[in-house]
């Protein structure tokens, strides 16, 4: 699938998906071709364990800081070897 259908998929928006792309930062194998960058949907062993991102503000403004707390948990999953499944994010009302 192309990375803006799997961030569409994952809850993560297109542009902290590229950048993560760019970065080396995207917790599923991905490649570039022509134009395009495809993301190879990873294959988890059998009784392997596999962990859900979830990442919430409490407001709008605060939109960048969700990209920064997802980035921040991808990042440490990624030194457990720990394979992030899908990841989750709310912007919520603080009333």
């Amino acid at each position: 699938m192309n990375l803006k259908e799997w961030a569409a998929a994952n809850g993560v928006g297109y542009t902290t998906a590229r950048r993560w792309y760019r970065d080396g930062l995207l917790p599923v194998p991905a490649r570039k071709v022509g134009g395009l960058v495809l993301v190879d949907e990873p294959t988890v062993p059998a009784g392997r364990p596999v962990a859900v991102v979830y990442a919430r503000v409490s407001s709008a403004d605060q939109k960048p800081d969700l990209d920064r707390q997802v980035a921040r948990i991808v990042t440490w999953a990624a030194s457990q070897n720990l394979p992030v499944d899908k990841v989750v994010t709310e912007v919520g009302s603080a009333l």
